[in-house]
């Protein structure tokens, strides 16, 4: 079993981490309460399949449709490894592939804060249950589904769901916004892909 020793120097803000698991990804960010950090460990190998990273960079709209919050955050999932397997075999439509469906991952930590630097607070999204992979085009891959989003009223379950990853670079993150009460706006949340590692197995 591995121990990781964090220490963070609250008048530098520097964060270091003496001792890494080599069980998983361990990602640290500021989360500006109280200058505490947020730390999410995303343990590899547990579905397995290739696991693809990155960020939350985006601006979203208030109720009156005017840029007000600024997202940042992580996350992770092995769709693209998914879809890769089933759109070869010509089963886009994964609701009746139990095995598949249960092995597909999507998590994400949403970090919001309006542009005057207030009303800090952060979100997650859990519990995606893929139901269909299409392509739109060579360049743009979408996934829908639903999922379970945590606000402040607690957990928001079976929310629908489309994620887009478009030329391997760039994602949306659409969700009901009748069910989260237009907490995003009237946009999805929109991020990059950083990288993409290989199973537990290599």
């Amino acid at each position: 079993m591995s121990v990781i020793v964090i220490e963070r120097n609250r008048s530098s803000g520097i964060v270091l981490i003496l001792g890494i698991s080599l069980a998983g990804v361990l990602l640290v960010y500021p989360s500006g309460n109280g200058g505490n950090s947020v730390l999410m460990a995303f343990p590899q190998g547990l579905q397995g399949g290739n696991y693809t990273f990155g960020i939350i960079s985006s601006i979203q709209n208030n109720e009156d449709g005017n840029p007000f919050w600024i997202t940042s955050g992580h996350w992770k999932t092995n769709f693209l490894d998914v879809a890769n397997q089933l759109l070869a075999t010509g089963q886009a439509n994964v609701s009746q592939q139990q095995n598949e469906t249960s092995a597909s991952v999507f998590n994400t930590s949403i970090r919001m804060i309006t542009l005057n630097g207030t009303g800090e607070h952060t979100h997650t999204l859990t519990n995606f249950a893929l139901r269909n992979i299409s392509q739109q085009n060579d360049m743009t891959t979408v996934f829908e589904g639903t999922s379970t989003a945590s606000l402040r009223e607690g957990p928001v379950t079976d929310i629908s769901t489309i994620i887009t990853i478009t030329n391997g670079k760039v994602i949306s993150i659409w969700l009901d916004p009748t069910k989260i009460n237009n907490h995003y706006g009237n946009t999805p949340v929109y991020g990059t892909v950083t990288n993409e590692i290989g199973s537990r197995n290599q």
